[in-house]
This record gives structure tokens, C-alpha cells and sequence, in this order.
């Protein structure tokens, strides 16, 4: 355990330890060099000299240090100092959603769906990055008071294009989230995600998780076999469109699931625009998912096995920073069906032998005395030398002409050229050859020899095209010997047309003929205002958010048929197109007019400014 006031890395002073996991203790420390709080996590000592959990520790900093998304914990430094292996995060602020969710009882649908898009574009910046986070659950997840939403512990993540598979015996995944391919031990990937975050949602909706009970592998057979309550019969007032988007989230196979999050987003923002949820496209209540056959006696086994542990299999929920790291051997049944598998092969083997000597010999093909033993020596000493015949020790031609090369070669190779220019090798001098000098190849081989074509061209400056029309900017790079490629993306400070940003950038030095990537703007991007109606302030600001807007001026009136501070009309109408970024006004009940005896007359009503203003 680090001390207070220890000093990581020459610039990060532990200030106080702020959680504890199955492999890893979270301190909060004060960035010296930025002067910011940050958060450090650090592998305990008794699994440092454990390869394994190095590996899985390595394997967190890796996945987290190429993701940068609002909606993901950043990771800021990585380290090893006197066998202490560290992290630096960042310190996000606010509680865990668990937490929220038992504050709450439950959230509305609409906080709900404002917490559900911020995680799915987490997971859909991850999944873009080949990660899978495998572990999505309301105690991975932090929320600040400003609803802003942090995921956190990619622990057990890994890249989606590794052999991505879970052992049942060690379920990686808290049990309560777990999807059902991860519970079995099959192949996971960002579909699996996608499991999680719908039991996720089930939980905010309803207030509680779809499949409970005392013992981990009971939980964990339950998703591959039970039936979920669908929300509604929980809980009133969840829009259909809800709730078949959550079903469609957990639904048993992965293929009849949401493919990316990007779908899942693109759903979610319709859910209170068509609350019928046609768009989703199932019968939220049928799964005709066969049964899953289950070995109960493994199971059996497992759960007496889990009924002598005294931890949950999700230790450290309380923190956000902290993930179950379970290990990823392999189950003991697959051990002893690998273990058959080497004995039969075995077994056959030595029958196949046998085999093989008796048909020999019955054939008459052995023959005794000299004449055998001479016909064997002969045959091997002929063999020896056809086989000597057919190979060839490559000769070191690095550094000779090409028609010495091919002398010294002959006709033992097939012989393959191509050159390279090269500030080393003089032109005309063989700079390398594919086959490695010494080696013992088969005649008639193709060896490739690479020579030099002589110093390189001279490089040239490249301009800057940045601002510049996209003609305008083609012709100056082709004036100047370059190749152009063109890439367009919305802008909102660029006029459409204009080059945004070009690579290499300008000032930077190439080759005559190498090709330059110019960015055209396309103009600012159109986005769909959402409907704010009966949204709360606060809510409407996050909606808007998601979408890519911002809230405008907000006026307040009283209004009999909305409740007080609800959403009663906007500025601009829901469904219209507009540019990213563009403010939107709304106007906020008051709630219903007082009566008064002094007056029968309207009273104006009351504004208030945007507070961005």
C-alpha cells in the first residue's frame, strides 16, 4: 500500500486511497507538474511477480490509452517505479449509477434515454477502436451532477480481433449484466456490450435487475434460459418504444440483438418522437431462441463450488474505478476432453503402426540376409544424394552488381528484382536479397534481390493549401509535383469548399510525385431537432447536448395543461433540419396561474435569459 504523500513517477503526490479491488487500490493524487487531481491506480503488491495479472493490468492501460471520448474515463500516464505498475486517470467527479438508481428507486424514461445514449457512444467510440469492454454495469458507470456520463474500468476490455473468449468457469462480467455467450464461455464481442448495457437500462427503468438470486451461477443460468419481465409489467409509464428497445438489447442471440451501438443510438433518439416503436422492428415479447441445453451436473458442481465462497463474484462494486479481474483459465472439462483427444490419437497411432508392419510383412517386402541389408544401404545412399542434389546454400550478394549477382546465383534460383532508392548503396549495387545468405533452399527457388536505383529525389517543400478552395489549393500542390487526394467533413468554421486541413501539413518536406491528402469542408452537418415537449430544463439542455445543440434563451409562463417546469414549446420545431450547433429556446410552465380577486386580467409573463448568454 502507498503512503500518503508518496511521490509516483517524480510529479504524482498520493493524497488519500480512495477504493480497493480484487487485483488493484485507487488513490487520489495531485498532479504536480499540471497541478490537477488525478486519479492512480495500482496493482497490489502481491501481483507483481504474477504474469498473468501484468498482463491483464498492461492490457487495461493499452485499451484505454487509445480511446478519447467526453463520455470515457481518460487515461493520462502509465508507469512502473520500484515494482509499483500504475495508471493515471482521470478523476471524474459524481457517484456511480448504482448508487443514483438506489437514491431514485428508479429513473423516468427520459433519463433513462439521456444516460443510455451518453453510454452507447462511449461503446460505440470503444467498439471503433476494436475494444469491448465486457464488464458494462451501473457500478462501472459515473455520473456527475450535471448528468454527464463517465465510463470507467476497461479491466477486463479487450481488442474485439483477439480470441475473445470467456471461460465458464471463471464468468469475466459481473453475474447481474453477464450476457449469455459470456456465461457459457463462448466468444464475446461488442454485441455482448450491448447485453449488459440493456439489463443496464432494464435497471434504471424498473429499479431492479431482471434475474436475482443468492447464488452467482443460478444468476448466470438464468439468463441463458429464463424469460425477462418485460419493464412495463414492473413499471407504468415506459413508452413501448422503450421497452422494445430494451428487449431487443437482451434478447439471447446475438444476431437477433442491436449489430453496433450506432443502431442502438440511432433508436434511442426516437423513442419520445414515436413512442410506438414500430422503427424497432420486433415483437418484443417472442423469443423463439431455442432452449439451451446446460450440463447440469457441471452446474450443479459450480454452484456448491460458489456456495463455499464468502465474496460475490463482483468485488469492488462501489467503486468506479475498480472491475472483477477474474483469471481466463480453461474449465476443467475442457482440460480433460483435450486430454482424450491426445490419448486417442495416440491409441490410433500405435494401431495404425501395427497395421501398417503386418501388411508389410505378410507381403513379402522385407527379404532377409545380404542382399536386403545391401538393397537398403544402396537405396538410402542414393536417396542421400538426390536429396544433397536438390538443395542449394544461397550465397551473401549484397553489395555486388546485378550481373554479378546473377553470376555468383546461376541457374540455382529463380531470380526477381526491384529497386529502391538508397543514400548507402551506390545504383546498380544489390542493397538486399529476400533469401537469407547460408541458407539451404530447394533448386529452382525465387530469390528477390532489391537494388539500388541511387540517392533518393530531392524533397520539396510542401504548401500550405489550408482555407484555399478546393481547385485552388489542387492546382498549388500539383504545380508544386504533388499527387492530391481529397477528403470531405462538416465544418462549422470552414465555408463549404474550403480546405480545412491537408497531411502532411504544410512546411513538412516529400518526394516529388508523393501524394498530399487535402480535407474539403462539406459545411456545417444538419442535424434533427428532437422534441423537447414535457422535458424538464435540465433535460432538454442534455437532449439537445446528445444531439449536437445547444440550448437558447429559456422563457417561463404559467400554463394550466403543462406541469411547472416542463417544457411547453421550443423555438424551432422538432424534425427540422439545422446546423450542428445551433441554439435552440424553449419556454418552461410555470405551472397553473394563480387566482386573484384584484384583477381578471392576463398577467404578462415572466423570462428569463438563457444562462449561456
Amino acid at each position: 500500500m502507498l503512503e500518503i504523500g508518496e511521490i509516483l513517477g517524480g510529479r504524482y503526490e498520493i493524497l488519500k486511497r480512495i477504493g480497493s479491488g480484487g487485483m488493484a487500490d485507487v488513490y487520489m493524487a495531485i498532479d504536480q507538474k499540471l497541478n490537477r487531481k488525478v486519479a492512480v491506480k495500482v496493482l497490489k503488491p502481491e501481483y507483481v511477480d504474477d504474469e498473468k495479472f501484468l498482463k491483464k493490468f498492461q492490457t487495461e492501460a493499452q485499451a484505454i490509452a487509445s480511446l478519447t471520448h467526453p463520455n470515457i474515463v481518460n487515461i493520462y500516464d502509465v508507469g512502473v517505479e520500484d515494482g509499483v505498475n500504475y495508471i493515471v486517470m482521470e478523476l471524474a467527479g459524481g457517484i456511480t449509477l448504482k448508487e443514483y438508481i438506489k437514491r431514485k428507486g428508479r429513473l423516468s424514461p427520459q433519463e433513462t434515454v439521456d444516460i443510455s445514449l451518453q453510454i452507447a457512444s462511449a461503446l460505440s467510440h470503444a467498439h471503433n477502436h476494436h475494444i469491448i469492454h465486457r464488464d458494462i454495469k451501473p457500478q462501472n458507470i459515473l455520473i456527475s451532477d450535471d448528468g454527464m456520463i463517465k465510463v470507467t474500468d476497461f479491466g477486463i476490455a479487450k481488442a474485439a480481433n483477439a480470441n475473445t473468449v470467456t471461460s465458464t468457469a471463471t464468468a469475466i462480467g459481473s453475474v447481474h449484466y453477464i450476457s449469455p455467450e459470456q456465461a457459457k464461455g463462448r466468444f464475446c464481442d461488442e454485441k455482448s456490450d450491448i447485453y449488459s448495457l440493456g439489463i443496464t437500462m432494464y435497471e434504471m427503468v424498473t429499479g431492479r435487475v431482471p434475474f436475482d438470486h443468492e447464488n452467482g451461477v443460478t444468476i448466470a443460468l438464468m439468463h441463458l434460459q429464463n424469460e425477462i419481465t418485460p419493464p412495463s409489467e414492473i413499471t407504468e409509464g415506459i413508452p413501448d418504444s422503450l421497452e422494445k428497445i430494451i428487449l431487443k438489447c437482451v434478447m439471447k442471440k446475438p444476431e437477433e440483438r442491436y449489430q453496433t451501438a450506432d443502431e442502438l443510438i440511432e433508436d434511442l433518439k426516437l423513442v419520445f418522437q414515436d413512442t410506438s416503436g414500430d422503427y424497432v422492428g420486433f415483437a418484443p415479447v417472442v423469443d423463439d431462441s431455442p432452449t439451451i441445453l446446460v450440463d447440469q451436473d457441471e452446474l450443479q458442481q459450480k454452484e456448491e463450488e460458489e456456495k463455499e465462497k464468502t465474496g460475490e463474484l463482483d468485488p469492488g462494486e462501489e467503486n468506479g474505478y475498480l472491475a472483477e479481474d477474474d483469471d481466463e483459465d480453461e474449465g476443467m472439462n475442457s482440460k480433460i476432453e483435450k486430454l482424450i483427444i491426445v490419448l486417442a490419437a495416440v491409441v490410433g497411432a500405435i494401431i495404425l503402426i501395427a497395421v501398417i508392419t503386418f501388411v508389410v510383412r505378410s507381403s513379402g517386402l522385407f527379404r532377409s540376409g545380404d542382399e536386403a541389408s545391401t538393397e537398403q544401404i544402396t537405396t538410402s545412399s542414393s536417396d542421400s544424394e538426390e536429396e544433397t542434389d536438390d538443395k542449394y546454400q544461397v550465397p551473401n550478394v549484397v553489395g555486388m552488381s546485378l550481373s554479378q549477382a546473377k553470376e555468383a546465383i546461376g541457374d540455382n534460383l529463380k531470380i526477381e528484382t526491384k529497386t529502391q532508392a538508397s543514400s548507402s548503396y551506390k545504383s546498380g549495387l544489390v542493397i538486399r536479397q529476400s533469401l537469407e545468405s547460408d541458407s539451404e533452399v530447394e533448386k529452382g527457388d525465387t530469390i528477390t534481390l532489391t537494388v539500388s536505383s541511387g540517392e533518393p529525389k530531392t524533397k520539396t517543400t510542401i504548401p500550405n493549401v489550408k482555407g484555399q478552395s478546393q481547385s485552388s489549393a489542387t492546382r498549388t500542390l500539383q504545380s508544386a509535383g504533388f499527387k492530391v487526394s481529397v477528403k470531405t467533413a462538416y465544418s462549422s468554421s470552414v465555408s463549404e469548399g474550403n480546405v480545412i486541413s491537408q497531411s502532411p501539413s504544410s512546411g513538412s518536406k516529400a518526394s516529388s510525385g508523393a501524394t498530399v491528402t487535402i480535407t474539403v469542408s462539406s459545411g456545417s452537418e444538419q442535424v434533427t431537432v428532437p422534441n423537447l415537449s414535457y422535458y424538464t430544463e435540465s433535460e432538454a439542455r442534455q437532449q439537445l447536448r446528445n444531439m449536437g445543440l445547444t440550448l437558447g434563451s429559456v422563457t417561463r409562463k404559467y400554463d394550466n395543461n403543462v406541469e411547472k417546469n416542463q417544457v411547453i414549446s421550443q423555438s424551432i420545431s422538432s424534425g427540422t433540419k439545422v446546423s450542428k450547433g445551433t441554439a435552440v429556446g424553449i419556454t418552461i410552465s410555470l405551472g397553473s396561474r394563480p387566482s386573484t380577486t384584484t384583477t381578471d386580467e392576463e398577467e404578462p409573463d415572466e423570462e428569463e435569459p438563457d444562462e449561456n448568454e
